[in-house]
């Protein structure tokens, strides 16, 4: 959403109170104020977008997943984390980030913390595999991800309502899918990459859901 300056008169003694709440919750006066008057006329705006998408995700994950959720910081950027049982158990960083306007609701981006080449390359060949899949389950296009050197990106699709809670709990089964998926891939990687390959692509096929596909 675009932001203006716009120039209005209150009671002091109301600014007061705005004030004291605005530090209370770690945010501006006028960002307090633009909440309120937003939630008043029930208009979304980026910052409760990502406030609902984000405690949705914290309840999906924290019964349902091996992902810990970190604490939501300032601005739009939602982040994971999750563990792989590989060489030296490298950490997978998963961000969700918000949009505040565009043909897109925002992006997921992957990333994996490791220097060691045959994880890096076993990372890669996963999300190549991954992106086979949703091109061919779920109508992705080449222009809307990305696949290199330990990093993946893709664009998150606008939900076709405005509850975002509920698209909040289908990203957080859209990230645990994946994240099972790559688990499943790394582990049987080593003994048969084309068993791994098929193993991981079950997993997407058996568990994937309408809610999934449009994302």
């Amino acid at each position: 959403m675009s932001k203006s300056v716009y120039s209005i008169v209150l009671d002091d003694d109301v600014i007061k109170m705005i004030d004291i709440a605005a530090a209370r919750q770690n945010t501006s006066r006028s960002n307090l104020i633009n909440r309120i008057l937003a939630r008043h006329i029930s208009l979304p705006t980026t910052e409760t977008m990502i406030s609902d998408v984000y405690n949705s995700i914290n309840d999906f994950l924290k019964d349902s997943s091996s992902l810990a959720l970190q604490i939501l910081g300032s601005g739009s950027l939602i982040n994971m984390r999750s563990a792989l049982s590989y060489k030296y158990n490298p950490s997978v960083k998963y961000t969700v980030e918000i949009f505040e306007k565009g043909d897109y609701l925002g992006r997921l981006k992957v990333s994996l913390r490791s220097q060691n080449r045959q994880v890096l390359t076993i990372f890669d060949d996963f999300f190549y595999l991954w992106s086979q899949l949703e091109k061919q389950y779920a109508g992705l296009d080449d222009e809307e991800f990305t696949v290199a050197d330990g990093r993946y990106a893709r664009l998150l699709r606008c939900s076709d309502c405005n509850d975002y809670s509920d698209y909040g709990l289908t990203i957080g089964a859209y990230v645990d899918l994946m994240d099972r998926c790559m688990k499943e891939f790394f582990s049987r990687y080593t003994l048969s990459p084309s068993r791994a390959a098929k193993s991981a692509g079950g997993i997407y096929i058996s568990d994937i859901t309408d809610d999934i596909h449009k994302i």
